[in-house]
């Protein structure tokens, strides 16, 4: 396959599976809506997790499976893009049910087909109505799987993610690389716009309105449910069965091993700078950017975002020729092109979480806490504290756990762009990966994986003895 032909694959990958995405993501948030209590609550968990599984976890479990069907590239291929699609669908499902009530509804739509309007008037009814978050969804299903690299390199899966890494590690001229990568690029611009118009929307909710289903009660009851079960098991269950076994085989290995610590330390210190860096760009980008709502601020975020958007393994090369280059070469064997690519790769991303977690504030509880603050009694002031955790506090340590989650486990700009003697932990597993699945590498990426939980199991539980301390 050459360069041309691994593209149009892709391409035409990427909006099939954006395609089914979006019907099923649809047919999901449609049947979150009608749950209640503990049972939705439930649900969103299970629709999130497979999209939390790293692609450490999913290479390390069906590198082999891939290898193994290497005779049947049709049934690696549809391994490959179902896993994909089921990590990505739940972030359609977030940005349809995160997205403010439109301004044309159904019933105006519908009574504006009924009319003799001109072909523009329609379609802009058209796109003001629900359809503009459907199209944002679709956008945003393309370019994740479009831009896929991690599995894609580990599965060997047909695509130009594949093809760039595999010749890049072959020894491809950087320049060559980089002048063969502004293609993906600019197939991938267009489909930037719904999503930035999207994040550039204000206006509130409306928890109200549930969108018919062309499924009956039952039918998309049994549907989803189904689907969820079958995410969870292939996504989640299956890799993480395989990482208990190597857990098992290969524990002892780790003692044999000095240099795992000093790489779990390289990789948390990297996370750590990229989330301060990452959150920092991204609230500036709120409030400059999106607030005001001004035509300039969205034209500007826009541009923030193409690095972000062009996928990882892109933005690591075009990163990797800046930094050759005579004014910033002084910077080439240092941290900065990797934290800088970090940053620029997770910012997309973080924006869109901040945008859905701002939606859960409460202002009569922040006006509460507000006041508590002012009380002239110390009890009150103490139980503020305890309370600002409830409705604030909680939701930021939710928004720096996920930021560090996903820089912690960013593999391929580490592998582009790390300095020499910096060896983060998946920089080292990915290496290794390629090479096959043997029990010390589940051994070591089960550590990798409990190492940030329990960092933050620990945050946790020191700011339930402060609570105590206060309220005692």
């Amino acid at each position: 396959m050459n360069w041309t032909e691994a593209l149009i694959w892709s391409a035409g990958r990427s909006l099939i599976l954006a395609i089914i995405g979006t019907v099923i993501a649809n047919g999901l948030q449609t049947w979150l809506r009608g749950l209640s209590g503990a049972k939705k609550k439930r649900a969103w968990g299970g629709l999130l997790l497979p999209f939390f599984v790293p692609s450490l976890m999913t290479g390390y479990c069906y590198r082999d499976t891939a290898m193994s069907l290497i005779h049947f590239p049709w049934a690696k291929e549809i391994l490959y893009g179902l896993i994909v699609m089921m990590q990505a669908v739940p972030v359609a499902v977030i940005i349809l049910e995160f997205s403010s009530s439109p301004a044309t509804s159904a019933t105006a739509l519908y009574s504006g087909g009924l009319m003799k309007l001109a072909s523009t008037e329609r379609w802009k009814l058209f796109l003001t109505s629900r359809f503009q978050y459907s199209l944002a969804a679709f956008c945003l299903l393309f370019v994740l799987s479009f831009q896929e690299a991690d599995l894609a390199a580990l599965m060997q899966a047909s695509g130009w993610t594949e093809w760039m890494f595999t010749k890049h590690v072959g020894g491809l001229a950087l320049q060559e690389t980089i002048s063969l990568t502004l293609w993906p690029i600019l197939i991938q611009i267009p489909f930037l716009v719904p999503i930035v118009l999207w994040l550039g929307k204000a206006g509130d909710r409306n928890f109200n309105i549930i969108e018919r289903s062309t499924l009956s009660q039952p039918g998309r009851d049994w549907f989803c449910t189904a689907w969820l079960s079958l995410a969870i098991a292939i996504v989640v269950i299956v890799p993480g069965s395989q990482l208990i076994r190597g857990i098992f085989i290969g524990f002892g290995s780790l003692f044999l091993q000095p240099s795992t610590f000093r790489e779990l330390s390289d990789a948390l210190l990297i996370a750590g700078t990229t989330t301060v860096g990452t959150l920092g760009l991204a609230v500036a980008c709120r409030f400059f950017l999106i607030q005001n709502g001004s035509s300039a601020g969205r034209w500007l975020l826009f541009c923030l975002l193409i690095p972000g958007s062009m996928g990882n393994l892109a933005l690591g090369l075009m990163l990797a020729g800046i930094f050759q280059t005579e004014p910033f070469q002084i910077a080439y064997d240092t941290p900065v092109p990797l934290v800088l690519g970090e940053i620029l790769a997770i910012l997309p991303r973080t924006l869109i979480l901040l945008h859905c977690l701002s939606r859960m504030n409460f202002p009569a509880s922040e006006y509460l806490v507000e006041m508590l603050k002012s009380s002239p009694d110390v009890r009150q002031r103490d139980q503020a504290i305890e309370l600002a955790w409830q409705t604030q506090g909680r939701i930021r340590f939710i928004t720096v756990a996920i930021v560090g989650f996903w820089a912690y486990f960013e593999v391929m700009l580490p592998s582009i762009l790390a300095m020499p003697g910096l060896a983060p932990v998946g920089l080292v597993l990915y290496n290794n990966l390629h090479y096959g699945r043997i029990a010390a590498l589940g051994a070591k990426l089960a550590l990798a994986f409990m190492f940030p939980f329990l960092i933050a199991l620990g945050v946790l539980q020191l700011r339930k003895l402060w609570s105590r301390l206060l309220l005692n």
